[in-house]
């Protein structure tokens, strides 16, 4: 992605103002070409703009407890997680949102779910 947008930037840096021109130029399909100028007739640059700056629910705070509270008992579910982080008057996250901020933050270990044990018919079909 980063270097089609580099090479349309060049072509049109160049003077080359045909989308078809570039297209048949870059390899690159007429429709981005399309969009990345109308891109950048209207910002100037061809880069993406950022988001809605909405700030994140979690703060710095929030991550260091979540790592601590990992760190020190690392069965806890995110479930167990949020509840501690609901204690914080200003902080009210779900449980998704913990598990959102712990991908963020690497953590990519999860527990196995349990497995039911074999009833006594299902042992006795096995050994047949």
């Amino acid at each position: 992605m980063k270097t089609s947008r580099s090479a349309i930037l060049y072509h049109w840096n160049n003077g080359e103002r045909s989308p078809e021109t570039i297209a048949r130029m870059t390899k690159i399909p007429l429709q981005t070409i399309k969009y990345n100028i109308a891109k950048i007739k209207e910002q100037g640059t061809i880069e993406d703009i950022l988001r809605s700056d909405r700030p994140c629910k979690m703060t710095a705070n929030g991550n260091l407890a979540l790592g601590q509270w990992i760190r020190r008992n690392n069965e806890i579910t995110s479930q167990e997680l949020a509840e501690k982080l609901l204690r914080d008057p200003d902080l009210n996250v779900s449980r998704w949102t913990v598990r959102r901020q712990l991908q963020r933050l690497s953590y990519k270990s999860t527990l196995p779910e349990g497995a039911p044990m074999l009833t006594s018919e299902q042992k006795d079909a096995r050994v047949q």
